[in-house]
């Protein structure tokens, strides 16, 4: 389903919210996925249906251009990998996992550093591993991300992405616009709110000096 998220440039991303490794045969889980207006929900649900570890799904709407995926799936291929490598080891896995149209998979772990040094040594050899940031967890980073709407977030994600609030700034409100679909006024809004909403939370949340 990650190839098929590379392969279809009308899904943008995918994230995996929850799963279950308790039974040894199957691994249950639900994923986010986010497309554009014209993606078609029915070509997804035509891959599940070629996949054939998968026993049970069901597609749930969010809105026009995200929904919700509930998977039900032979405990072999990544989901079994990922069992082996966390077996034995006090790791969290902390979520969601994001699965990127450049093949890439973005994972945040929680535990010791010596344990999550071991994890990263014995990825397969066809993983390439890059480490994007390290320090202590941060619940609330996440619960300002979550505060936002989907397509809040999704325009903001594009606008982070982009180099939206870089110095000097690598893109436009426009191209933010034309990328995620929608009009630049519709962008400028959403970017609006996204950012009056996380400041709204450093507001009830001050910053320790």
């Amino acid at each position: 389903m990650h190839q098929f998220l590379v392969e279809n440039p009308s899904i943008r991303r995918a994230y995996l919210r929850h799963w279950n490794f308790s039974n040894p045969d199957y691994v249950a889980a639900l994923l986010h996925v986010v497309g554009t207006a014209d993606g078609r929900r029915e070509e997804y649900v035509t891959r599940l249906d070629a996949v054939d570890t998968i026993s049970e799904y069901s597609v749930t709407p969010v809105d026009d251009r995200s929904f919700n995926v509930y998977i039900r799936e032979e405990a072999r291929g990544f989901a079994s990998q990922l069992r082996a490598l966390l077996d034995g080891t006090d790791l969290l896995l902390v979520p969601p996992i994001e699965y990127g149209s450049d093949g890439e998979v973005t994972i945040e772990v929680a535990g010791n550093q010596d344990a999550l040094q071991s994890l990263v040594a014995d990825l397969p050899d066809e993983l390439s591993v890059s480490v994007s940031r390290l320090g202590e967890y941060d619940a609330y980073r996440e619960s300002r991300a979550s505060a936002l709407t989907a397509r809040q977030r999704e325009v903001l994600d594009v606008a982070r992405e982009r180099g939206y609030y870089e110095t000097p700034r690598q893109t436009t409100v426009r191209e933010i616009a034309d990328e995620v679909d929608c009009s630049k006024s519709t962008a400028a809004d959403h970017l609006r709110k996204a950012e009056a909403r996380v400041m709204s939370l450093l507001d009830d949340h001050p910053m320790m000096p």
